[in-house]
């Protein structure tokens, strides 16, 4: 047998086991990728009106939600949750930080980390990304791109990057974290910085309470803000209906503050009506002077089975404040997730 036969006999199985392999290697990835995961593209429109100024200012939002679990033959490993957002907004009057310098589209990351649980069975995890401040309401209520909001306005950012250590144990869940203090993006400009923490009762039950801090400074447009905040919160759930209460005590730029939140909600049988009443109070001390302001605000909330979510809702003022800003609006929004 010549050396050109055995060359080519050798070439044909390098190709035929190559090709094996790469078949083999793109069904186990796609085997592994999928394997205890869910994804859905999320698609949004939304319409606000200051009912002050009568001018209207648009939002649009089409994303990715992915959501995957690592795991052996005995045991998760941990939780991936990945959801970037490419977000428009237009004649919005002041625009959240992340579109800055005029740009009017953003990528944005509403929920992107990954949160190791294998340790100790979900009693001591370690989460690195970007995710939730852990504080308060907002934390144990999943409210990221609706209408309906609860209190992180008050502590000016929802979400951040950085590291925490979080758990479940029998009769509390804790999650205290690191972060950046900047937000969106990753940003060291005047060394923003955020330490946070809550510690509550189990989430399954009836009746859930929760003690919260929140210290640092918060990276803003026009700089740092020094943010102090400790707050308790309560929410207790009675057939369809669902009670909440928060109120907190801090410091913002060394100007004593003071934040209550109520909200009383009603979700029927099927889960496809919602309907909430919020009350909100803000106070604080600026120059030996007292502002404070007050609001309510009604929304109501429809989905159905196949992804559809169509929602409305009405901030107006009791009070109003020069250094709080409360503009009373309609807000309509129509989703999608498919």
């Amino acid at each position: 047998m010549n050396n050109v036969y055995l060359q080519k006999r050798t070439l044909v199985a390098l190709s035929a086991c190559s090709s094996t392999f790469f078949v083999n290697a793109a069904t186990l990835n796609s085997t592994w990728l999928a394997e205890n995961s869910r994804w859905t593209i999320d698609a949004s429109a939304r319409v606000s009106r200051n009912t002050d100024t009568e001018k209207n200012a648009q939002t649009y939002a089409l994303g990715l939600d992915f959501h995957k679990v690592f795991s052996d033959d005995s045991h998760d490993i941990g939780t991936l949750t990945f959801q970037p957002y490419l977000v428009k907004i237009s004649n919005v009057a002041r625009p959240p930080f992340t579109f800055d310098d005029g740009d009017d589209t953003e990528l944005t990351w509403r929920i992107a980390n990954f949160n190791y649980t294998a340790l100790a069975q979900g009693k001591f995890n370690i989460r690195l990304g970007h995710f939730e401040i852990p504080y308060g309401l907002e934390y144990a209520e999943d409210t990221n791109g609706t209408l309906r909001q609860l209190t992180a306005g008050d502590r000016g950012i929802k979400a951040d990057w950085g590291i925490s250590l979080n758990g479940i144990l029998p009769y509390l869940e804790y999650e205290v974290a690191l972060t950046r203090g900047s937000g969106n993006e990753i940003k060291s400009t005047d060394n923003p910085h955020v330490f946070s923490g809550r510690i509550g009762s189990p989430s399954h039950r009836n009746l859930i309470t929760g003690i919260s801090w929140f210290k640092g400074d918060v990276l803003t447009r026009n700089g740092v803000v020094e943010r102090e905040r400790y707050g308790v919160d309560v929410s207790y759930f009675y057939y369809q209906w669902q009670f909440m209460l928060e109120s907190s005590l801090g410091e913002t730029q060394g100007n004593d503050t003071s934040h209550s939140f109520a909200e009383i909600a009603w979700m029927s049988p099927q889960e496809h009506w919602k309907s909430y009443l919020q009350l909100v109070y803000q106070d604080i001390d600026v120059k030996q002077r007292n502002d404070f302001a007050s609001y309510w605000i009604f929304g109501l909330r429809w989905q159905n089975d196949d992804g559809f979510d169509l929602s409305a809702q009405f901030k107006h003022d009791l009070n109003s404040a020069s250094t709080i800003e409360t503009a009373p609006d309609l807000s309509l929004q129509v989703r999608y997730r498919l």
